[in-house]
C-alpha cells in the first residue's frame, strides 16, 4: 500500500458572540450534563470555531445551527438554528495548501 504524508494548512478566524442572557451559568451546566466540560464562554467559543473550521457549516453537536454573520442560514431547518449564538465569519482559507512531506 502507498502511503503519503501530508501537511494542510489554512487559516480560518471567527467571531464567536453569545447572547448572555440565554447563554448563561445554567446553560453550561446543562451543557456539561450531556457534553463537554466547558466552563467559559470562551471555551465554547474556541469549540464553536474549531468545529466551523473542520467541518464547514451545518449543525454543531450541543449547538444547533448557530446564525451565520447575524443571519438564519438559508439551508437550515428552522427547528434546529440557536438564535442565541453568531458566528461572524471574518475570513476562511478557500486556497488550501497541501504539502506532500
Amino acid at each position: 500500500m502507498r502511503k503519503f504524508e501530508c501537511r494542510v494548512v489554512r487559516e480560518d478566524q471567527y467571531e464567536v458572540e453569545f447572547d448572555e442572557a440565554v447563554c448563561n451559568e445554567e446553560w453550561m451546566e446543562e451543557f456539561r450534563k450531556s457534553f463537554y466540560d466547558f466552563y467559559t464562554l470562551e471555551d465554547h467559543a474556541e469549540h464553536i470555531a474549531q468545529c466551523r473550521a473542520r467541518h464547514g457549516r451545518g449543525i454543531i453537536e450541543g449547538y444547533g445551527v448557530p446564525l451565520e454573520n447575524g443571519k438564519a442560514p438559508y439551508w437550515a431547518d428552522r427547528r434546529q438554528i440557536n438564535y442565541a449564538i453568531n458566528i461572524k465569519v471574518i475570513s476562511e482559507d478557500n486556497d488550501v495548501n497541501v504539502d506532500i512531506i
